[in-house]
């Protein structure tokens, strides 16, 4: 957010009360805006045509810099309090979105590579799927339903492949908990390797009805 020098400047400080602080657990991307947004809602008080703009920088300088530090966890603060604004914010963009690249990355790599085996219980492996959801949404990665149905159907073990064929033929009127549903129901009635059938029946109860099979 570089700082130029204009022929305005701002007369108060920002109301701030609404900006979660940022530590390195928020989504710099989400305080990011929120700082876009609280500063573009301070009005604006126009000065002279010829006035020294000077004055105005360092007092543009100071209401930014507030309005930054103010939003910082102590251990963010000690590390930027002695920084002018836009060496702060160039500082924090450069390393905090290269961070959230990273991240984004590294799982998106983690749901590509995961797939279903044979040997291990489908409780377990539907779990999994469910969890790298979560994290794909946890770094600004939200997918359509019917992508994460088919990538789901694609990444069945072997042993499930025939049955994968037929859901694909219903999967437009089916929504993702009713294909995790029909994955379980199958597990019960028919059975496959490597499957806990208690713990099983337990997901299908929690899918169903909210709470544990008694």
């Amino acid at each position: 957010m570089p700082f130029e020098p204009t022929p305005t400047h701002v007369k108060s400080f920002s109301d701030i009360s609404k900006v979660e602080v940022f530590s390195t657990v928020l989504k710099f991307k989400r305080w990011q805006e929120c700082i876009f947004s609280t500063l573009d809602n301070m009005p604006d008080q126009k000065t002279k045509v010829g006035a020294k703009i000077l004055p105005q920088w360092t007092y543009a300088n100071k209401v930014c810099r507030r309005t930054i530090l103010s939003t910082l966890s102590n251990e963010l603060f000690d590390v930027y309090c002695n920084i002018v604004a836009k060496k702060i914010w160039g500082s924090m963009i450069a390393k905090y979105t290269t961070e959230d690249s990273v991240k984004q990355s590294f799982v998106i790599g983690n749901y590509y590579k995961w797939e279903m085996k044979d040997d291990r219980d489908i409780t377990t492996q539907i779990h999994e799927y469910l969890t790298l959801l979560e994290h794909l949404k946890g770094v600004q990665i939200d997918l359509p339903e019917s992508f994460i149905i088919g990538i789901l159907i694609e990444k069945l073990a072997e042993s499930w492949r025939d049955y994968g064929k037929d859901l694909k033929h219903n999967v437009g009127s089916m929504s993702f908990n009713n294909v995790i549903t029909n994955i379980i129901i199958d597990t019960i009635q028919i059975g496959r390797p490597g499957e806990c059938q208690e713990s099983t029946k337990q997901v299908y109860f929690k899918c169903q009805f909210g709470g544990d099979k008694e």
